[in-house]
């Protein structure tokens, strides 16, 4: 059977390997204390600390050891921040700890690992080397003992050994700590209440559970939190702990046939959120498996949810929109959020009372030829200078649709009665077939599947998803409309109808509107283009403005520049610039 000890090394133990230390340091001792086969110590390098030499530090080190002799403890400390944390300090101690095991005819397998940290108290990377670590351990298809010893290092370290040691929870593992230096490490135990709270969080490989009996979401005016924890998790019931202000009927859509139940509390009285959810589940059975989404709400609200949470030991757990992160609060680990793959998710999440009027596939566009009217539209492209000075002389039939014929700047286009086109441009010439909505194309239409296409390969390799083109959102005919306000500035917003949206996609985190201009910009687009964005992609929602020309006003500069939400991207580097807006 292999006997494993698992530590961090500290100050003291360097110390006992520099000869300015009275004790051997925990390590050691600990090693001459018990009979362990492997032992594998973990060091934190301070990277910005690695520029000493290994002349200065030998000779430094005679001089730190007379200091330590006479009793100069202030040149002994100097001495120990210039080199702990360093490598030469690492190599001196392992092989100081290996001779001293030789020396005591110990037979451990020493192994080393050097470990960079943002700081010396970065729990989050602490936390993840500890359970690498483990994990590594673990899979030794050998028979098995696990020691982690906590007194060694920083106080954060012996906390991470602790919670990296629910890890697992089928392995042989104990925690040591040395209550008295220089003597034999005991065997520590965790509060009850922690593992309680960890059985129910984790798998037996010590992977957070992802399906539960109940999720607790705090919903508020963002909605996209909520969302999320449903897409997360699996669940039998959904319970929306909510003020009266804000209903949480929107989420229904997304439940996937899980119970819905609304809990209403007062949203600035932490204690009656904690008392409305535990008299929720007072018939709820004591080994039901509980989540809490504790992302949305009120600051006070979480404060009464959590306090709930660890009342009934449940699982709680945050997610950093801004970092597409999900954080477990009970050990701080984080998973990647699941992606939103569909545009019509985020609509019907963030607006009232509308729906998706057309779907706004690349295959309805039209019946006629698709690979001639692709090479016609890439031959526009290059075009563009020329085609956008005959817009003002096609718009007039846009409405109509009547004939029309036009001959300038070396391109010939004539639209017949019965819809059929022929158009000459770049020396090459197109026939099409009852193509009605040619007038729209001619005049802009084409820059929006110009831009499409350029975005369609980031969707065949999985960079995006649901790419849509002109997808329509309409009103659904309601009588005493709720939300009126929303809606009636949504109506304005939009016109009379409906709002159709030039391009839209999702990279899985969030809702990407684009607006495709031909011709000049104008000051009002960005303003339209900014509320639309925000309306339909809440508060990560991003809007990109393509247009075929540079802007030339300075006002429309400085707004484009201001806007958060809004990115243009046009001229010569078009094609460059879209794809790095992602």
């Amino acid at each position: 059977m292999k006997k494993i000890l698992l530590t961090w090394y500290g100050i003291t133990d360097l110390k006992a390997s520099f000869g300015t230390e009275y004790s051997n340091g925990p390590i050691l001792s600990a090693l001459t204390s018990e009979e362990y086969t492997d032992v594998l110590i973990l060091g934190y390098t301070n990277k910005e600390k690695n520029n000493v030499t290994k002349e200065d530090f030998t000779s430094e080190l005679l001089e730190a050891q007379n200091a330590f002799k006479e009793n100069r403890q202030s040149d002994v400390w100097s001495f120990i921040n210039t080199y702990s944390n360093t490598d030469l300090a690492h190599d001196h101690y392992i092989k100081w700890i290996k001779q001293q095991l030789k020396n005591e005819e110990v037979k451990t397998e020493v192994n080393f690992h050097s470990v960079e940290l943002a700081h010396l108290n970065d729990t989050e990377g602490i936390y993840n080397i500890a359970a690498e670590v483990l994990d590594i351990v673990a899979s030794w298809n050998v028979e098995k003992e696990i020691f982690f010893y906590l007194s060694p290092g920083t106080p954060v370290m012996a906390f991470v050994w602790a919670f990296a040691a629910l890890r697992h929870p089928n392995l042989d593992k104990k925690l040591l700590a040395s209550p008295i230096m220089n003597k034999k490490p005991e065997v520590v135990s965790l509060p009850q209440e922690w593992l309680e709270w960890h059985s129910k969080s984790v798998n037996e490989s010590g992977e957070h559970i992802e399906k539960y009996d109940i999720v607790f979401h705090l919903f508020g005016e963002q909605r996209m939190p909520s969302l999320l924890g449903i897409l997360q998790f699996q669940t039998k019931k959904h319970v929306f702990v909510n003020s009266k202000q804000y209903p949480a009927s929107i989420m229904k859509p997304f439940l996937n046939g899980s119970e819905f139940t609304e809990l209403s509390v007062e949203p600035f009285d932490p204690l009656d959120t904690k008392d409305k959810i535990l008299q929720y589940l007072k018939n709820v059975p004591a080994d039901a498996k509980i989540g809490f989404n504790l992302t949305g709400g009120t600051k006070l609200m979480y404060a009464g949810a959590l306090s709930a949470c660890k009342k009934i030991n449940a699982t709680p757990f945050y997610f950093d929109i801004i970092h597409d992160k999900l954080i477990f609060l009970d050990d701080f680990k984080t998973k990647e959020i699941k992606p939103i793959t569909s545009v019509e998710t985020f609509i019907t999440l963030h607006s009232d009372n509308l729906f998706i009027a057309k779907q706004g596939y690349w295959n309805e566009i039209s019946n006629i030829d698709i690979s001639d009217r692709q090479l016609l539209t890439n031959i526009l492209w290059k075009a563009r200078s020329k085609i956008a000075k005959l817009y003002r002389s096609i718009v007039p039939y846009v409405d109509d649709r009547r004939k029309f014929s036009i001959q300038k700047n070396n391109i010939s286009i004539d639209f017949f009665s019965n819809y059929d086109v022929k158009i000459v441009i770049e020396g090459k010439e197109f026939t099409f077939a009852n193509w009605k909505d040619f007038p729209v194309y001619i005049t802009g239409g084409w820059f929006e599947e110009y831009t499409y296409l350029q975005l369609k390969s980031l969707e065949d390799n999985g960079t995006i998803y649901d790419l849509r083109i002109g997808l329509e959102v309409g009103f659904k005919e309601q009588k005493n409309v709720k939300n009126s306000f929303r809606f009636d500035n949504l109506k304005d917003m939009f016109g009379d109808t409906y709002q159709e949206l030039d391009i839209t996609f999702t990279d899985g985190k969030k809702l990407y509107i684009v607006e495709c201009k031909a011709g000049n910009i104008k000051s009002d687009y960005i303003m339209k283009l900014q509320n639309i964005t925000k309306y339909f992609g809440g508060l990560k929602g991003q809007g990109i403005l393509a247009s075929c020309f540079p802007p030339n006003s300075k006002v429309v500069k400085k707004k484009i520049l201001d806007s958060k939400n809004i990115k243009l991207v046009s001229g010569q580097c078009f094609n460059e610039e879209l794809l790095s807006v992602l």
